[in-house]
């Protein structure tokens, strides 16, 4: 399964150049090839605040760019199962705070 969530984590940077306002987060892309998809969304959800691509995707996009957030992506079933409780509801609290609808 983190295979499978490795390559989702590659995918919303390639969903993210496909905005209406295209975003390209290379360090994003950068860390997730270095640490592997599951190490890089923990290391995202363990800082207080958002990240600066969690910004940049809602002002490229609000509610759609932030669907393309780590963030919405570890809230989708299957890849919550990944996750503590803890990082969900840093999940699910920053996109609340953004006004982003949370994924069920």
């Amino acid at each position: 399964m983190e295979k499978d969530f490795h390559k989702a984590m590659l995918n919303i940077y390639e969903e993210g150049l496909r905005l209406p306002k295209p975003y390209r987060a290379t360090r994003y892309r950068q860390m997730v090839c270095e640490l592997g998809g599951k190490k890089a969304a923990e290391k995202l959800l363990s800082t207080s605040d958002p990240s600066e691509g969690f910004t940049q995707l809602f002002l490229h996009g609000q509610n759609d760019g932030l669907k393309k957030s780590v963030e919405y992506l570890v809230l989708q079933k299957p890849w919550s199962a990944l996750f503590t409780d803890e990082q969900l509801a840093v999940a699910r609290d920053r996109l609340k705070k953004y006004g982003c609808p949370v994924p069920e």
